[in-house]
């Protein structure tokens, strides 16, 4: 076999190799993985929130804050709200979040800390939420002024 057929047979071995049918790739976490959603803040600090894909209505939701502040004092969560979205309407409060839902922490300068931030799952009214996609927003001071943060909340049925 000449040069030219050799270097022709491996180039018709890669075009099919390239072109075989291929197993699908297996996703690369589980549907019941925490994510984690981070916002920078002023100064270089940064507020992470660990909130699971799922929640289920009828219980209790925690969801997991870490605060690492740069150059600028972080104080709070100082206030928050549930919002639901039914998207035929603008958002709705369905439940504010009063301090002992809120531990709000000081992080000095440099410093980080860690928070639990526990909704009971209920409306204003008392009654549990229904399914449906909700969204978290807390309010904190960083280096003396007010930022908001927030995520998105998947309450499921039980």
């Amino acid at each position: 076999m000449t040069a030219a057929l050799l270097l022709r047979a491996i180039l018709l071995a890669c075009f099919v190799s390239a072109c075989a049918a291929r197993a699908p790739s297996a996703p690369s976490v589980g549907p019941n993985v925490s994510a984690v959603v981070p916002y920078k803040v002023a100064g270089d600090g940064e507020v992470r929130f660990t909130v699971r894909p799922r929640y289920t209505a009828g219980s209790a939701v925690a969801i997991q804050l870490n605060i690492r502040s740069g150059t600028l004092q972080i104080i709070g969560p100082l206030s928050g709200a549930i919002f639901y979205h039914d998207g035929a309407t603008p958002d709705q409060v369905a439940r504010r979040l009063d301090a002992a839902q809120l531990p709000g922490v000081d992080v000095q300068p440099g410093k980080s800390a860690h928070a639990t931030i526990t909704w009971d799952g209920k409306y204003e009214t008392g009654e549990y939420v229904r399914a449906g996609t909700y969204s978290l927003a807390l309010d904190f001071i960083v280096g003396g002024d007010v930022k908001r943060v927030g995520t998105v909340l998947e309450i499921a049925a039980p």
